[in-house]
């Protein structure tokens, strides 16, 4: 504990914490919104009825988030699959699977699975938060389980974690899934981070790990490093990224207005494809960095391709990714270590 910082403080709150509130109004009415905020100017909420994901997301005051037109939306159920860019809200971080990540398919009369899965439907049990002293370190903690489900089919929890922590410039997600049923199953997982303006502006520019690239679809813009201002009516571009390196890699947007950049450090050994998704159509201006477990055409095309994470009945899987936020030459040495 930081005796000396206390002293100067009525509560510890005057410089980081979390706190729960509840949306009145709107789309999103009835919905819990975690509010976290601390010392080195981070401020994001986490969304308990879904799936914890990401929404809000800030550095000293400047917006790093997109947020999509349709905004905040009850999670109690989920719209037809044709249906989903009609509720899809955007925010920082989207968790789709664990079903299927990609596009809607039929794997049969029975089956459909809807566009990036359902997971983000899921509202968190156990939901929790924790704030405590660790040394002189002052430690942000977000936790809650997630579950997916089908009578006489799949059984899988999602226990996830989020982490920060007084001085932090960086937030750390720890996923767990587990198989709780006697069968291998599948496991789709895409992570869908959201850049938006004025992070993403005219000269920004994405960078990565050194990667095999390939154009996902067919949007006529095949330059995947540089931005421009938004253009009306613009095609959006999706590209995948094979990453050739195993391990620790970074990916991320840097603005050189701002001399800020936003990224993620994760590890490919679990997460072996980058997709990027460029979207510069005036209103729907967006720049989504997304590691995912599987190449993410759609879940039928991807169990036919063999390249599917199957979890053994009962046995569990970690995946932990890092969004952090970076500025002046610290910055600028991220673009320059990942072009």
């Amino acid at each position: 504990m930081n005796k000396i910082l206390l002293k100067h403080l009525g509560n510890i709150d005057q410089l980081a914490g979390v706190r729960l509130e509840r949306v009145e109004e709107g789309n999103g009415a009835g919905m819990r919104i975690a509010r976290v905020w601390n010392a080195a100017g981070l401020s994001f909420s986490v969304m308990p009825d879904r799936c914890l994901d990401l929404y809000d997301f800030s550095f000293r005051g400047i917006n790093l988030a997109f947020h999509s037109k349709n905004g905040l939306g009850a999670s109690a159920f989920l719209p037809m699959a044709g249906e989903f860019f009609s509720y899809w809200p955007g925010g920082m971080l989207a968790t789709c699977g664990l079903d299927n990540v990609g596009g809607a398919a039929q794997a049969d009369t029975m089956n459909s699975f809807p566009i990036h899965g359902r997971i983000s439907s899921r509202s968190a049990e156990q939901f929790c938060t924790d704030t405590r002293w660790e040394g002189d370190d002052y430690v942000l903690l977000l936790s809650g389980i997630m579950r997916e489900s089908r009578l006489y089919n799949r059984s899988l929890e999602l226990r996830r974690q989020i982490q920060t922590s007084l001085h932090a410039t960086e937030v750390t997600i720890t996923d767990t899934i587990t198989n709780l049923t006697d069968a291998p199953e599948p496991v789709f997982l895409l992570y869908h981070f959201n850049f938006g303006y004025p992070l993403l502006d005219e000269a920004a520019q994405y960078f990565g790990p050194r990667s095999e690239t390939s154009v996902f679809s067919n949007g006529g813009d095949t330059d995947f490093r540089n931005m421009r201002a938004p253009v009306d009516g613009a095609a959006h571009q999706t590209f995948c990224h094979i990453p050739h390196e195993r391990g620790i890699v970074t990916a991320g947007l840097y603005q050189p207005k701002l001399r800020l950049a936003a990224y993620l450090r994760y590890d490919t050994t679990s997460l072996p494809y980058l997709l990027e998704w460029k979207c510069l159509k005036s209103h729907d201006y967006v720049l989504a960095i997304e590691p995912t477990n599987c190449p993410a055409n759609n879940r039928v095309s991807d169990l036919n391709s063999g390249k599917v994470f199957t979890l053994g009945a009962y046995e569990s899987v970690t995946y932990q990714l890092t969004l952090g936020v970076s500025e002046g030459s610290a910055a600028e040495a991220l673009l320059q270590n990942n072009v």
